[in-house]
């Protein structure tokens, strides 16, 4: 089971290592096209600053009353979803992605180290069917999820 300062931790060690890749990727890089549609490097950290509220956004689903719904219906497009987030950052630079990551890590610091511990160690299934304890289904998705995004974006600097 993830504790609070284990899901701080996290979050601090992504947002260092997202910085230190944005910093040290060449300007050419970021158009540089890595995977999923023709993403490109600036797409792959734009998907991550849109995604960088996960915390927060995972808090609010699991303390929701039971029954109360997720908000997300049985109709949502991940992908529809990702096309419209990337979008709407169209031509922001790289040091604007990544001050939205860091304002949105900071609040999810927050949220984390407000949050009661029954929350954190709640059992819960997400609505993209993950399921365990808040606290592990927050540092997973950081570790995996990020932390793949992270790794592609890496890639952009060596292709």
């Amino acid at each position: 089971m993830a504790t609070k300062d284990e899901i701080v931790n996290t979050i601090q060690n992504v947002q260092s290592d997202i910085e230190q890749a944005v910093s040290s990727m060449p300007e050419q890089a970021w158009a540089t096209g890595v995977y999923e549609d023709g993403w490109n490097a600036r797409q792959i950290l734009t998907h991550m600053a849109s995604m960088s509220g996960i915390t927060g956004f995972v808090l609010n689903l699991a303390s929701a009353p039971a029954g109360t719904g997720s908000g997300i219906g049985a109709d949502f497009n991940v992908d529809d979803f990702n096309r419209v987030q990337i979008a709407a950052r169209e031509g922001a630079s790289p040091a604007i992605l990544v001050g939205e990551i860091r304002a949105s890590f900071e609040k999810d610091i927050s949220a984390v180290r407000t949050a009661p511990d029954e929350l954190i160690k709640k059992h819960y299934r997400t609505p993209w069917e993950i399921e365990g304890e808040v606290g592990d289904i927050i540092v997973n998705s950081l570790n995996d999820h990020t932390g793949m995004h992270l790794a592609d974006l890496r890639s952009a600097q060596t292709l």
